[in-house]
């Protein structure tokens, strides 16, 4: 059998980080290039960052790859590679980015481009490559700055029809007094950490730090797991899934929460699979290649 491979971006607002994948196994062919681009840059320059970072991993692989799986974060139009975002790379917005990246490599001609959201990116590569190879339906969320989400049903995303909510987003269902992207981020956590004791943290990794000597910090993660649980049963119910892959900066705490997640979905007569990211910052690349499985 012949191997296959192509390369994984990962696009975040500061940076650009590339790597070939063999798209059998997800195994990467050489280190990660990771580029710092400021997206506040002109269009000119921000291709031309991701040209250079392209080229020097393409190059350093020295194997044929069958295109190029870029994870963006959205709005942004993954058909036709167009980003519809202000807040960040606005310089973009509207650009054809397959077409542009294209021209800037003629010594590929004809190179394809995919591009994916970068929450279903993970959930592709997790499930996929990591975590949640062995499972057949995942329901993925990424716990960080933001509440991301993606739907995994035999290796391919799923994000219309009635067993997902629309566009498989999961950040702005309602939960609580607001919606979800507020309760199960960072936000969520040092807001609960405030509430409790009228101090600031700056993110989960403080209260992380306290949770031996604070019971206030035990009680945010207590919290905080329960409510996780409280919120994914219907979803994962719906979606016919009885697996949860956990990705984002709060994830690597799952320790401190997995128990109270456990005991919530028991209440609902439920026994969940959960597990945190094993691909973690490589997740999003494995994603993006895998585009070109599906």
């Amino acid at each position: 059998m012949t191997k296959r491979y192509a390369v994984g971006s990962d696009i975040g607002g500061s940076h650009i980080c590339s790597c070939v994948v063999d798209l059998e196994n997800g195994a990467f062919i050489g280190k990660p290039v990771n580029t710092d681009i400021e997206h506040t840059l002109s269009a000119w320059e921000i291709t031309a960052a991701w040209e250079k970072n392209l080229r020097e991993v393409i190059g350093a692989a020295g194997v044929e790859i069958v295109g190029v799986g870029m994870a963006f974060p959205g709005p942004f139009d993954y058909k036709l590679g167009i980003s519809h975002m202000d807040h960040k790379f606005p310089a973009l917005k509207g650009i054809n980015i397959g077409d542009t990246l294209r021209s800037r490599l003629p010594e590929y001609p004809g190179l394809e481009f995919r591009f994916i959201n970068d929450a279903n990116a993970f959930a592709l590569g997790e499930s996929l490559y990591g975590a949640g190879k062995d499972m057949e339906k995942v329901v993925a969320m990424t716990l960080g700055t933001g509440l991301g989400s993606g739907f995994v049903d035999k290796g391919r995303i799923v994000e219309s029809g009635p067993s997902v909510p629309p566009d498989g987003e999961v950040w702005n269902l309602p939960y609580g007094s607001g919606i979800a992207d507020e309760a199960f981020s960072t936000r969520g956590i040092t807001g609960r950490y405030k509430a409790l004791t009228g101090k600031e943290v700056s993110g989960a990794l403080d209260v992380r730090k306290l949770y031996d000597t604070d019971e206030s910090a035990r009680k945010v993660f207590e919290s905080f797991g329960r409510e996780l649980a409280e919120f994914s049963a219907p979803i994962l119910k719906n979606f016919g899934s009885d697996s949860l892959l956990l990705g984002g900066n709060i994830s690597r705490s799952l320790d401190l929460f997995i128990g109270p997640m456990q005991e919530k979905f028991a209440e609902a007569g439920m026994d969940v699979k959960i597990k945190a990211s094993v691909l973690l910052d490589k997740a999003a690349m494995a994603g993006a290649a895998a585009t070109f499985t599906i």
